[in-house]
């Protein structure tokens, strides 16, 4: 494993690799279908793929995230800054893509900033705006 630093000498990229204390069982349990769905989605989930960082909140703002997807998989600890670019497993992208945020029933200000003009409190939980995003480098 080779460790990336920025010129202040913060480490980013895939920082550690830790073993998993769970057997892969190679999916002996399940029937045929479901098994072969399985292996296939395994060997998609793992292909690397170039991708850039992105955070909403903007540059100053990290993503520290573990990725374990199957059983018996290494756990792969992510230190991610914004700007940079990563080869990274299609599973780990797909998980940090599908991350959603909720403004909660409720909520009157998010961030010192009001959720609705009138300052009247959110009704009910709604989805917001993404906070991590990975997408395709070009």
């Amino acid at each position: 494993m080779v460790l990336r630093a920025t010129a202040t000498g913060e480490v980013h990229g895939l920082v550690d690799t830790l073993t998993n204390s769970v057997e892969f069982n190679d999916f002996k349990h399940m029937d045929p279908k479901t098994k072969a769905k399985l292996e296939k989605e395994k060997k998609e989930d793992s292909i690397l793929v170039k991708v850039e960082y992105m955070n909403r909140k903007g540059n100053h703002e990290r993503l520290d995230k573990p990725y374990c997807r199957y059983a018996g998989d290494p756990i792969l600890k992510y230190h991610l800054i914004p700007g940079q670019i990563y080869e990274l497993p299609k599973g780990f992208v797909k998980e940090v893509n599908d991350m959603k945020q909720f403004k909660r029933a409720g909520l009157v200000s998010q961030d010192g900033n009001p959720v609705r003009k009138d300052e009247s409190p959110l009704d009910q939980d709604v989805v917001a705006d993404w906070e991590h995003r990975l997408v395709p480098a070009v």
